[in-house]
C-alpha cells in the first residue's frame, strides 16, 4: 500500500492549520486536534488500501509468437475491471535491451469492462529473452492509497531477424523478376 498525493496534501493541511487553531484553543489542544486529524487521515488511507484489494483488475498480456529485430512489435495488455471504476498504472517487465514506446501505462477502466492497452517493443538482438511479470498499481475508491502488486506472467520470448521485412523483400523481388515492377 502506497499513500497517494491526496494523503500527503491532507497531512500537510492538518499541520498548516495548527497556527489558526492556536488562536482559538491552547497550543496543547491545537496539537491534539492535529494529531487526531492526521490519525483519522492515515486510518482512512489504510481502509481505502484494503478496500481496493477486493476489486483488483485482471490483466493478461498478448505477444506475437515471434518478435522481429529492429521493428516495433505490438504488445497488448487486456485489462478488466470487475465491479468499480479503476485508475491504474502498469509497468510491464520487458527484457532488458529492448526499446519501448511507453515504460509505464496509465488508464481509467470503467466498471465491468475490458480495455486494451497497447505499446511497442523494439528488440536490438536475436535470441531468447525472459519477459517478466506485470507490476500494477490501483488507486483506492477514495483516492487515498495505491495498492501495489505483481501479476505473474513471466515467459520466454524468441527474437528473430526482421521476418516481416524479409517477406516484403521477397514479394518485391518476385514481382520484379516476373516483370511486373520495373
Amino acid at each position: 500500500m502506497v499513500p497517494s498525493r491526496r494523503v500527503y496534501l491532507l497531512l500537510v493541511l492538518g499541520i498548516a492549520i495548527v497556527p489558526i487553531l492556536c488562536l482559538f484553543f491552547s497550543i496543547k489542544a491545537a496539537i491534539a486536534i492535529t494529531v487526531i486529524f492526521d490519525t483519522i487521515v492515515l486510518g482512512l488511507m489504510v481502509v481505502d488500501g484494503l478496500q481496493v484489494r477486493r476489486s483488483h483488475v485482471q490483466i493478461s498480456r498478448e505477444l506475437p509468437s515471434r518478435l522481429s529485430i529492429g521493428r516495433d512489435n505490438p504488445v497488448v495488455l487486456k485489462v478488466t475491471s470487475p465491479n468499480t471504476n479503476a485508475l491504474i498504472e502498469i509497468c510491464d517487465y520487458y527484457p532488458t535491451g529492448f526499446g519501448i514506446s511507453a515504460p509505464t501505462l496509465s488508464a481509467i477502466i470503467p466498471s465491468n469492462t475490458t480495455q486494451e492497452l497497447t505499446y511497442t517493443v523494439n528488440p536490438t538482438q536475436r535470441g531468447e529473452f525472459p519477459w517478466g511479470n506485470i507490476q500494477v498499481r490501483q488507486l483506492g475508491i477514495w483516492g487515498l492509497a495505491w495498492d501495489d502488486w505483481q501479476i505473474p506472467q513471466s515467459l520466454p520470448v524468441k527474437v528473430y531477424p526482421d521476418l516481416l521485412g524479409l517477406r516484403s523483400l521477397t514479394i518485391h523481388l518476385t514481382l520484379q523478376s516476373s516483370g511486373s515492377i520495373r
